[in-house]
Order: C-alpha cells, then sequence, then structure tokens
C-alpha cells in the first residue's frame, strides 16, 4: 500500500474561506470531524485552520459570544504542507513525519484544491487497515455477496440471479403443498377444500371465502420454514456475521466471525417482516383503529420484529462451509477496498451493486417460464 497512489485515501473535504467568520468556522471543523481544515481561495490553498486557532481567539476575548462573528482571516495559519496527486501513500507518511502535519491538503497539478489525507488515513493504508463503513451483502445458492456499493466480492451476478430463481421456486414449493393437501383432503374426505380454493371469492362474509384464505394464508408459513431449512439461511447468516466483523474492525478468522450475531439491523428482512404483519393485522382487523395500530407497530417496532424473523427464520448457524464462503467474500472486499478507498461509480451501477437487479430478474424468468408451461399444458397433456 505503501507504493498506491494518494489519491486511493483522499477524503473529499469542504475548505473554508479567509472571510468565513470564526463561529462558522468552527461549526465546520466539527461536522468535518477533523482537528485541521485548508483554508482555501479562489481555489488555492492559502493557510490551515485549526481548533487550537479557534479555541485561543475565543479565550483571549474572555468567550464573548461577539468573537463568532469576526472573521479567521487574522488567525489562520500561512504555514502549510501541501502534497501533490501524484505522491504515494508512503511519500505522504515521510512528509507527515518530518513535518508533524496532522493534515494534508492534496493539490492537483495545477495546484488547485483536491482534497485532504489525514494522518489516521495514512496510517491506516499502511497497516492495511482501512475498512469500508459500511457494508450489505446477500445469500446466494453459490454463496455470499458483499458490495460496499462501489466495490463488491463473494457470489457474481449469477448466483444473485439464482437466488430469485430459488425464492420462486420455494414459492411455488409452498403452494403447490397447500394445493396437494385440499386435493387430498377432498379425495379422502369428500370435504370441497380443493373447489373452495380454486372458487374465485364473493366479497361477502362466508364460511368458504373464510377457509379459502386461511388455506391460502398457509403458503407463507410453509415458505418461511423451507427457507429455515434451506441452504440460504445459512449463507444469510455467514454473510450477516462477516458484515459485523467487518464493520467491528475484527480480523476475518473462523474463531472471530463465528462469534458474531446473526442478526444485523440494516438487513432487508426488517422491512418485509414489518410489512407482513401489517397486511396481516390490516386483513384481519379491517377497522380503521386496527390499520391504525398496524402502522404504529412497523413504524416504530420494525426492526424488533425484524431481528425475530432474522433469528428464528431467515437465518440459522451456518456451516463451516457456509462460513468459509463469507469469510472469502469478505477478504477479497477488503483487498479490492483498499486498491483504492476513494473509487466511486455511477447511481445505475451502484443500484446493480445492491444485487436487487438480479434477484428480480431470477424472480422474473421463473415466472416467464411458469407462465409458458401454464400455455403449453393442454398442448403436452
Amino acid at each position: 500500500m505503501r507504493d498506491k497512489p494518494i489519491l486511493n485515501i483522499l477524503r473529499s473535504v469542504a475548505p473554508v474561506s479567509p472571510d468565513h467568520t470564526v463561529g462558522r468556522a468552527a461549526e465546520a471543523l466539527r461536522a468535518s470531524g477533523l482537528a485541521e481544515l485548508p483554508v482555501t481561495s479562489l481555489g488555492r490553498v492559502v493557510g490551515i485552520m485549526t481548533e487550537a486557532a479557534i479555541l485561543s481567539a475565543l479565550v483571549k476575548n474572555g468567550g464573548a459570544p461577539e468573537t463568532a462573528g469576526t472573521p479567521i482571516e487574522s488567525i489562520v495559519s500561512s504555514r502549510v504542507v501541501c502534497a501533490n496527486q501524484h505522491m504515494s501513500v508512503g511519500q505522504a507518511a515521510d512528509i507527515m513525519h518530518q513535518y508533524s502535519a496532522q493534515m494534508l491538503p492534496v493539490l492537483d497539478q495545477y495546484g488547485g484544491y483536491l482534497g485532504v489525507v489525514t494522518r489516521s488515513d495514512v496510517a491506516s493504508a499502511l497497516c492495511l487497515s482501512i475498512r469500508p463503513p459500511a457494508v450489505a451483502g446477500m445469500a446466494t445458492p453459490l454463496g455470499v455477496y458483499l458490495t460496499t456499493g462501489h466495490v463488491r466480492a463473494g457470489a457474481g451476478d449469477l448466483g444473485l440471479f439464482l437466488t430469485g430463481v430459488a425464492l420462486m421456486l420455494m414459492n411455488y414449493a409452498a403452494s403447490s403443498i397447500v394445493a396437494g393437501s385440499a386435493w387430498l383432503i377432498e379425495r379422502s374426505t369428500g370435504f370441497p377444500l380443493w373447489a373452495i380454493i380454486l372458487s374465485p371469492p364473493i366479497h361477502v362474509p362466508n364460511w368458504m371465502d373464510a377457509v379459502r384464505a386461511i388455506m391460502l394464508g398457509a403458503a407463507l408459513p410453509i415458505f418461511l420454514l423451507l427457507l429455515r431449512v434451506l441452504p440460504l439461511s445459512g449463507y444469510h447468516a455467514a454473510e450477516h456475521q462477516v458484515v459485523h466483523a467487518i464493520e467491528r474492525g475484527e480480523p476475518l478468522k473462523s474463531e472471530n466471525v463465528q462469534v458474531m450475531p446473526r442478526v444485523h439491523p440494516r438487513c432487508g428482512t426488517n422491512i418485509v417482516a414489518a410489512v407482513i404483519l401489517f397486511l396481516l393485522v390490516a386483513e384481519v382487523f379491517s377497522n380503521q383503529v386496527a390499520v391504525m395500530i398496524a402502522i404504529f407497530i412497523m413504524v416504530f417496532a420494525w426492526r424488533v420484529i425484524g431481528a425475530y424473523f432474522q433469528y428464528y427464520i431467515t437465518t440459522r448457524p451456518p456451516s463451516g462451509k457456509q462460513l468459509e464462503s463469507g469469510i472469502r467474500a469478505g477478504q477479497s472486499l477488503l483487498e479490492k477496498y483498499r486498491e483504492n478507498p476513494a473509487y466511486r461509480v455511477s447511481g445505475w451501477r451502484r443500484i446493480w451493486n445492491t444485487g436487487m437487479p438480479q434477484v428480480m430478474l431470477g424472480a422474473g424468468a421463473t415466472l416467464s417460464v411458469e407462465q409458458i408451461l401454464r400455455l403449453l399444458a393442454p398442448f403436452l397433456l
């Protein structure tokens, strides 16, 4: 990493201007999380504004509020060491050490301001400990998929496509189990359960519509049971555990990852669980009070509900193979990210990197095949 370009760890930090007030500069420093900010005029770096200088100015004036409204021009330090965009991380480290610099403004070939690198940025790069602030992922039949939004690793587009296929096949399996059970009950007892399912609802209170709703609703728990017992739930758990390890800065070793939680607060299961609960409450209790209760639950308890869904339904303790798949994906993601942490992709590419378009394509392809088979069924039978 020492020979990598400094642009790989560049921070896009808004500078302050000499005519900014002390109060405005203090707020800019607080918002940036840095102790120093470059001061620019017409795109050129003309000095450095530090927390120490602002605090000193306030103390000298007895902390008077009017000090916050004075321009910072008189307290800006003109002694500033800069780096150019062609420097390496190692060269930046040498300059920081030589001049005891906390932060280096980075300039382009024309002397224009580009951004900054800090001591922590350089140190993390040299230690190979730079990590993305947030990681997303998905479980696929081919292993764990991970992404920062800009870089990705693990199972590729085919795995994501097959996730959509697998979800649709589980849905068909659940519906087939319900339909097959209804047909067997009708054949063995004479109770017209199969006929009730095939009949359209008449939308007036009657026992047959109630039976029909119960039977069709039974497909959901069957679908969730299939999701729980199939390998997808193990990969889902491995994905969450690896994401937790990355975001906590833990080494991606089996002994560290396997003790991480299977539940993650950003998992899409949270939203799905809340929507399912809302629909169930709104369907069973049609009055407005019940709908308001469902909305309240979804808004204020969706993470709690989602956590239960994740723990008991959509994840299960991963096998060694599944955990290793997640660790390999995590190691590959970190390696790609560290090559160029500043790498950014377009909005459409970020959407593609979420993995959802590929999953939807897989689900859509499966649905299309099912529709084609329905059309061909009369000719094949």
